[in-house]
């Protein structure tokens, strides 16, 4: 005897990402909200909704919208609500606010806001606001500064591999200023950046000794839940500053050392 296995057609459909990482989801054709990728979980948005729904994967985050759907708990009629931006919802508007302010969290942060200015982006959407640190393998929402485009980066993929720093493509975003073009204009932009902070109102560290100090005071004020008291301090790590590479260059001293 033969047997059958019928297989029950998906009632979803993904779009394309848009640039803040999202995939809108349709069921029946209808909108029915969106998903999105983070720290390798999967997060589920309803249509008209700001609140988001925790998911293992990404079938498992679209089929729930689907339930809701069913369930009549989101209306494809609504209009889609618009998440807070990140400055808003955060410490300070350079660290995701989805990222707790831990110590390695902050370094990582630091070294990587250091090497984007490095590379001539500024992380910031459409909008002029700024888009913070989202973690290594999270779109990035990063505007171009050889032709003001807002594209979506992993830090991953800037940051290189294997020891090598050359960023993954090499092209920097589809439609950019000719490839042979691009490494003149960056050092242009870039210059070459000081070795000790220059600004005048606030003073960001840029010795290991004096990011040791602060990471310190963080951390004591993370623990204590003193927001007041860690927004200055995560403004000094954190904050643009002239001299942000010399700053990430100490920053990395307290970085686990790799196994042999």
């Amino acid at each position: 005897m033969t047997t059958t296995t019928t297989t029950t057609p998906k009632r979803y459909e993904l779009g394309a990402r848009n640039a803040s990482g999202r995939y809108p989801v349709t069921v029946d054709g209808r909108p029915a909200g969106d998903i999105h990728r983070f720290h390798g979980e999967w997060y589920a948005r309803p249509h008209g909704h700001a609140e988001e729904s925790r998911h293992d994967d990404k079938d498992t985050a679209a089929s729930h919208l689907v339930d809701l759907v069913d369930s009549g708990a989101t209306d494809p009629a609504a209009a889609p609500a618009k998440a807070p931006a990140a400055a808003a919802q955060g410490i300070v508007p350079w660290l995701s606010p989805r990222l707790k302010p831990t110590r390695r969290n902050i370094l990582s942060a630091g070294i990587a806001l250091a090497r984007v200015t490095e590379l001539a982006w500024l992380p910031q959407d459409e909008d002029g606001n700024a888009t913070g640190y989202p973690g290594s393998d999270n779109p990035w929402e990063l505007t171009c500064r050889l032709d003001g485009k807002v594209v979506v980066r992993w830090w991953s993929h800037l940051r290189g591999r294997n020891g090598d720093n050359t960023p993954r493509p090499v092209y920097r975003h589809e439609g950019c200023i000719d490839f042979e073009d691009q490494a003149g204009k960056v050092a242009a932009l870039v210059g070459e950046p000081p070795t000790s902070c220059p600004c005048r109102e606030i003073t960001h560290p840029t010795t290991a000794e004096d990011v040791e100090k602060l990471l310190e005071r963080a951390e004591r004020a993370r623990k204590a839940d003193d927001v007041e008291t860690l927004r200055p301090l995560l403004t000094q790590l954190l904050g643009p500053c002239p001299a942000s590479s010399a700053r990430a260059e100490s920053m990395k001293t307290f970085l686990p050392k790799p196994k042999n």
